[in-house]
């Protein structure tokens, strides 16, 4: 079984429950871990990720991991494992700050 990886898949968003983050895109890092018994063009899931984090506009980065999650496993019926890491690079001057989820099926 392969595994399909995006590594730091960077773009701006709008992200987060504070008043300033609903008005100001901030940059984003995501990480991803894929893997099936069939095709997954990676390709095609960054640009899954972008617009779907440029049209939902999450408050909780512990929202879009779950949205996600379950996007994947829907979308992708032989899903085996999924890993993703979410990092607001720029929400702490002096850390990069974020989460991340793992589930194996």
């Amino acid at each position: 079984m392969i595994t399909v990886l995006v590594e730091e898949l960077e773009f701006s968003t709008i992200i987060g429950l504070l008043n300033f983050e609903r008005l100001t895109p901030q940059k984003v890092v995501i990480s991803a871990k894929f893997r099936a018994d069939e095709f997954m063009d990676y390709a095609k899931i960054c640009q899954i990720l972008e617009e779907d984090f440029n049209e939902n506009k999450f408050l909780k980065v512990e929202d879009a991991l779950e949205f996600f999650e379950v996007k994947f496993k829907r979308q992708f019926n032989s899903l085996k494992y999924f890993y993703m890491k979410i990092i607001k690079k720029e929400i702490i001057k002096n850390a990069k700050v974020g989460v991340e989820l793992e589930k194996f099926y």
